[in-house]
């Protein structure tokens, strides 16, 4: 039970340092760059998806790390990658979703911005199931990439709609695609991880 408690924990502090504490510091610098605001004002869908890239490449590249460096050995339990991405999904609803409670009650959004959060955190533990599935077949790199591309694959849709002007309806009907075939994966990928200790 400890054990699981540590990988809930880890998973937390893996969003927090990826994103609140690097990247997002890093988009606030880039934003007050005059020539980042012309390109991104000359080509908003290009530098749109280069910026959800920078999340994938982010958020998957401190998962490896936190595998690779605090949760040896490499061969594990299913049940690692689903508790460290729930917390690494739970952290994410923290930091974007706490904040602005107060005004998502007053505009009626809560409820979309809630299932929007559902469906990332289920992305966020079938991701974290394709980096470990890298450790688990000593395809570390190979596996670590295929998670950075869908990612940025998948937060790029924001971008693309926004763009394109297509509904919010229809994003989160492909991001819910996204993710079941995302859980399907990692359904199959069971059979890579050791199994579970039964006590």
């Amino acid at each position: 039970m400890r054990k699981k408690a540590l990988y809930f924990v880890l998973g937390f502090l893996c969003f927090i340092i990826s994103q609140p504490l690097l990247r997002f510091p890093l988009l606030n610098k880039l934003n007050q760059n005059p020539d980042f605001t012309l390109a991104y004002i000359t080509n908003p869908l290009l530098i749109g998806v280069l910026i959800a890239l920078t999340a994938g490449i982010f958020e998957e590249s401190f998962r490896f790390l936190f595998k690779l460096f605090f949760m040896r050995p490499d061969k594990c339990e299913i049940s690692q990658p689903i508790i460290f991405g729930l917390g690494h999904g739970i952290s994410e609803v923290c930091v974007i979703v706490l904040p602005s409670i107060n005004a998502l009650l007053m505009t009626g959004q809560l409820p979309l911005a809630l299932l929007e959060r559902a469906l990332a955190v289920v992305f966020h533990v079938t991701a974290t199931i394709v980096v470990w599935n890298g450790f688990q077949r000593n395809k570390k790199a190979m596996y670590l990439l295929l998670a950075v591309f869908l990612h940025g694959l998948l937060d790029a849709l924001i971008p693309i709609f926004s763009f394109f002007n297509i509904s919010n309806h229809i994003l989160y009907g492909v991001i819910l695609a996204f993710d079941i075939l995302m859980v399907l994966y990692a359904f199959h990928s069971r059979k890579y991880y050791l199994r579970e200790e039964t006590k």
